[in-house]
Parts: structure tokens; C-alpha cells; sequence
């Protein structure tokens, strides 16, 4: 028997000896009691009728109960006279009148049956237990007698208190070894208990702490040992989950397995984002979040998992406003891999290719035609027959000429700045000074559409950039401005430094303005809210494509504000402190109207 069951079987046989111990403590003290008890109350009672009897006899003669007030009545005694109706006529303890009626005391009843009646009660009227004797008068009257077990009382006394204090010294010294061992082994049992419930809940660093050579003690060693193992098999474990979730999550494609039951059983980053929206997947059935593979709960879905993953694998489908080719292939026993592959933007940049190349081709087209046929025309004699009119076509060719010549030039600007191609060379640049070159630039342009050009800025607005950039991207938006206003309309440039160390550049005109629904749109290419009115005052439709590509290499950011009463287009760029001589004035707000 191991030494744990012993000690257990030995504290529980120490308490039943403990109790069998005190049963017979007080049995034997008992079966004193009772005897002594007995004997005691067996003279009580042949004394008490004896003193009976001799008051019976006094009373023979006497009706009324008198003579009793002349008999000498001890202490310890009481003495009651019963009438027949059961009213006290005497008693030697209370008033007979404020007594109740005794013909219910047991001791009366059983001495009107059978002649004499026995007793031992509490009585209430003097508040003790007493023994009572009564005896039936021929008159029908009932003497009774009364006395207290004094001698009873003494010896409960004594014989309870060795009885109390032996049992409860049995029960003090038991408790006391009992308590010890079960304490003792409650708090080791307690310690592998709380070492088995980390290790259950995946807590392997815990160790129980048990010293000795006992069983408890060797179960411990063991646990902590088990401890050891499952530590060293959940750090590699996690080394591997580690690798593979770092691999996995580099991936751009969407890589989720799943079971047999089509429940997720893992997925990286770019699945969750691509199926889910970046939602938790991880245990739910895949075709709920990619219901466009037409697979449903197994058995459901016509031909089983076998066709669906047949009609999955490689199929583009069309989810999440995204396009995407998923493939499910088996992997072991019981475990599929679905893979997603992003196709949205090969398919944005396939339809923007398209969508250039058309409208380049659409934008070259014009004025090549219209280069051609002037010159057919005046190769056949329009040259010779009327020199105005073959002037007009020189011009129109020239003009288109231009046209086709600034096309080219922006085409190749934007591909330059889309590629990357354009060596950004940062200096340093006086921004207002730079606005005044510009709008002395564009000031013919302007009084062509008969607009006011007005530049606000301080005196200097010192900056780090790349001076041509920044003048291209000024100079386009003020373009745009100048050919999409109205008559007698004015375009504000405006130039400030922000709190944030940053250069503010607003360009506002009062022109037709842009409707809500292309304001999205109009930074594409060749995207024109109203094309005719867009070849007839020259634009190409690349500038705002050009603005957003130059604010890209310029790390500067644009919104765009519009109505029917004009537009606003602002601009945010980076600015590099230089020297605090170079920091903007107080003179902000100053006005050049050119």
C-alpha cells in the first residue's frame, strides 16, 4: 500500500477510534447516570409516600383543608390540595386562587385511576424540574407532593462535567492530528492540481514545488518533468507556427486550409482581407464568406466537394467589388487549400492601358488628320490659286501642329513621372517669387479669356523643393483656371505657410465649375467633363494627371472644392526649414493684382 493511502487510511481510522472512544466515554457515564439516577429516584419516591400517606391520614377528617396550614411543611417540599373538580385548595408554594385547574397533571389523573400517581415534570409555577406524588382521598380530593431532585441535579452535575471535558478533550487532541494530516495533504494535493490546470490551459512554466521522497512528492517530480517536455515541444511548435505564419503573411496571395467539413482551419492576413474584409474566418465554412464559389455545407451542392473544388479550382470570380482567381487543391487527408489571387489591379491597369492607348490615340488623331488634309489641300494647288487661303491652312496646320507637339509633351511627362524616371533636385526656392513668374507667364493667356489674374502671398515664402516641379504643378492648375473660367472672371493663386511647416497653395477661379459626380474622376487621364469645350480652348486632359503624379513625387497632398459659382483646388507641400532669417515675415496677405 503506497505511503499516501496509508497515511489517509491511518487518519481516518484515528478519527473512528476517536469517536468510538467518546461513545464509550459516555455510554459507561451513562449507564451510571442511570443507575445512580434510579436508586435516587426510587427513595425519592418511597419517602415522598410515606410523607403522603401521613398527610392523607390527617386529612381524613378534615373537609375543608385546614388542618394542612397547621402542619409544619419543610422547605423543600410542596404540598397541593386537589378538590375533586380539579380546583387547588391549598399549596404551600403559590396562591391557590392563581392556580389553573389540575386535573390534567398526569400524577392526578393516574391517583384518581389507581389511587396513588407518579410524576417528574417542570412545573412552571416555581420555574423547577420537581417529582411528584399524589395520593386519592376517599372525598374524591387529591393530596399531592412535591420535591425537588436536589440529590439528581447534584449528580448531574458532577458526572457531566468529567463527561464533557474527557469528550471533548478526545475530540480536541483527534481533531487536532486529523486536521494536521488533512491539511498537509490537502495543500500538496491542491499544488499538482494547480500544476495539472496550467498545463491544461496550455501554462507549461509552472512547477509544483513538493519536497520529500513520498508518492505526492514523486507525482510532483513527474509533473514537472511532463512540464519540461511540453514546454519545449510548444516553443518549437511556436518557432514553426511562427516561420509559417511570417511566410504565409508576406504572401499578397490569400492561403487558407480547410478541413473536411469546408471549416476554415487557418488563414493568413491577405485571405482574411480578400474574403472577409479582414474579419476573423478561422473556424467557420468557407463558402460563407466566398459564397461566389457556389459551394454550400457538404452533400448540399450538387456532385459533392469533389466538383465543387473542380469548378473552383482556377475560376476568376468577382467578390467584395474585387476580381479574383481562386484554386482549391487538396493538401492530406481530410485538408484542402484554397488560394485567392488578387487580380483587381492587373485588371484596373489592363482596362487603364486600354483605356490610354485609345485615348491617345483619339487625341493624336485629330490633329493628324487635320494636318493632313490642309496639306492635301494645298498640295493641290491652293498653294498656287489663293495665297490667304493657303495661309489660313499654314496656320491651322501650325496650330494643330502645337496641339500635337503639347500632347506629346505631357504623355511623355506623365510617363516620366509615373516611372519614376524624373530626378526630383531639391533647392532652395522663394515660393512668391516664383508666383510672380508664373502669373507673368499666363497673363497673355489670360487676357485672351479675359480674365484677371491675382496672386496673395506674403513678401518671400522661403522653401526646400524642387523648384521646376512645383512651377509645372502651379503653372497646370492655373492653365486649367484660366481655360475653364468666364468672361470677366478672376483666378486667385494663393501662398501661405502652414503651422504645421508646411506650404499651402491655393488656386481659385470663378468658372463654370466641376459637377459633383466627376469630381472623383477628374485627376484621370484624359478625363474631360466637357470635351468639346476642352480641344476648343486647347486642353489635353492630362494636366490634373500631372498634377497628381508631381504631388506624389513631391509627397504633397490636393483637394478639390467645387460649385457652380467656380473652383478651388489646395494644395499641401512639405517645407524644409533653411535659417530663421528665411522664416515667413508678418506680412501675409499682401496683394499683386497683374
Amino acid at each position: 500500500m503506497s505511503n499516501w493511502r496509508a497515511l489517509l487510511l491511518g487518519a481516518r481510522w484515528l478519527a473512528v477510534a476517536a469517536v468510538l472512544l467518546t461513545v464509550v466515554i459516555w455510554l459507561a457515564l451513562a449507564y451510571q447516570y442511570s443507575v445512580v439516577s434510579s436508586a435516587v429516584t426510587d427513595g425519592l419516591t418511597s419517602q415522598l409516600r410515606s410523607e403522603v400517606d401521613l398527610v392523607a391520614g390527617l386529612l381524613a377528617l378534615d373537609s375543608d383543608g385546614t388542618r394542612l396550614r397547621t402542619v409544619s411543611i419543610p422547605k423543600e417540599r410542596r404540598l397541593t390540595l386537589i378538590a375533586s373538580d380539579g380546583k387547588v385548595t391549598f399549596d404551600s408554594y403559590a396562591d391557590a386562587s392563581q392556580l389553573d385547574n389540575h386535573n390534567t397533571r398526569p400524577e392526578v389523573q393516574q391517583a384518581r385511576r389507581e389511587h396513588y400517581g407518579f410524576s417528574r415534570r417542570h412545573s412552571d409555577s416555581i420555574a423547577r424540574e420537581l417529582f411528584y406524588v399524589a395520593v386519592a382521598l376517599p372525598d374524591g380530593r387529591v393530596l399531592r407532593i412535591a420535591a425537588p431532585i436536589e440529590v439528581e441535579e447534584g449528580l448531574d452535575q458532577k458526572l457531566s462535567q468529567p463527561m464533557w471535558i474527557a469528550t471533548a478533550l478526545v475530540i480536541t487532541v483527534s481533531s487536532i492530528i486529523i486536521l494536521m494530516h488533512l491539511w498537509r495533504d490537502r495543500t500538496r494535493v491542491a499544488e499538482l492540481v494547480a500544476v495539472a490546470r496550467a498545463f491544461a490551459k496550455g501554462e507549461f512554466t509552472r512547477r509544483a514545488g513538493l519536497l520529500g521522497s513520498d508518492v505526492m512528492a514523486h507525482l510532483g517530480h513527474e509533473l514537472n518533468a511532463m512540464g519540461e517536455r511540453l514546454q519545449s515541444s510548444q516553443n518549437e511548435i511556436a518557432g514553426q507556427k511562427a516561420l509559417l505564419d511570417a511566410a504565409l503573411g508576406a504572401l499578397s496571395e490569400g492561403v487558407a486550409c480547410v478541413d473536411a467539413l469546408d471549416r476554415v482551419l487557418y488563414a493568413n492576413p491577405a485571405y482574411r482581407q480578400l474574403a472577409a474584409g479582414g474579419a476573423e474566418v478561422v473556424m467557420q465554412p468557407y463558402y460563407e464568406h466566398l459564397p461566389v464559389l457556389g459551394a454550400g455545407p457538404p452533400g448540399r451542392a450538387a456532385g459533392g466537394a469533389q466538383d465543387r473544388e473542380s469548378m473552383a479550382s482556377g475560376s476568376e470570380i468577382e467578390h467584395r467589388r474585387r476580381q479574383l482567381r481562386a484554386m482549391i487543391s487538396p493538401a492530406g487527408p481530410g485538408v484542402r487549400v484554397v488560394v485567392l489571387h488578387d487580380l483587381t489591379e492587373l485588371k484596373r491597369l489592363e482596362g487603364a492601358r486600354r483605356d490610354f492607348i485609345a485615348a491617345v490615340s483619339h487625341e493624336l488623331k485629330t490633329p493628324l488628320t487635320a494636318i493632313g488634309g490642309f496639306t492635301e489641300t494645298l498640295l493641290d494647288g491652293a498653294l498656287d490659286h489663293d495665297p490667304a487661303i493657303a495661309r489660313d491652312f499654314i496656320e491651322k496646320i501650325a496650330r494643330h501642329s502645337d496641339r500635337l507637339a503639347e500632347i506629346v509633351r505631357d504623355v511623355l511627362t506623365l510617363s516620366r513621372l509615373e516611372q519614376g524616371a524624373w530626378e526630383v533636385r531639391p533647392s532652395a526656392t522663394d515660393l512668391v517669387q516664383m508666383g510672380r513668374t508664373i502669373i507673368d507667364e499666363y497673363t497673355r493667356a489670360a487676357e485672351r479669356q479675359q480674365v484677371t489674374l491675382v496672386l496673395e502671398a506674403p513678401e518671400r515664402l522661403p522653401a526646400v523643393t524642387d523648384a521646376e516641379l512645383v512651377r509645372q504643378l502651379i503653372g497646370n492648375l492655373v492653365s486649367n483656371a484660366i481655360r475653364y473660367n468666364r468672361p470677366q472672371g478672376t483666378v486667385w493663386l494663393r501662398m501661405a505657410a502652414t503651422a504645421d511647416n508646411r506650404i499651402s497653395l491655393v488656386v481659385q477661379d470663378t468658372g463654370i465649375g466641376i459637377p459633383s459626380d466627376h469630381q472623383e474622376r477628374v485627376f484621370e487621364r484624359f478625363y474631360r467633363v466637357d470635351a468639346h469645350r476642352s480641344r476648343q480652348s486647347g486642353g489635353t486632359g492630362l494636366g490634373l494627371a500631372i498634377v497628381k503624379q508631381l504631388l506624389d513625387v513631391l509627397h504633397g497632398s490636393i483637394s478639390l472644392q467645387s460649385d457652380t459659382n467656380g473652383t478651388r483646388f489646395a494644395v499641401l507641400l512639405p517645407q524644409t526649414d533653411l535659417r530663421a532669417e528665411l522664416a515667413v515675415g508678418s506680412s501675409l496677405g499682401t496683394s499683386h493684382r497683374l
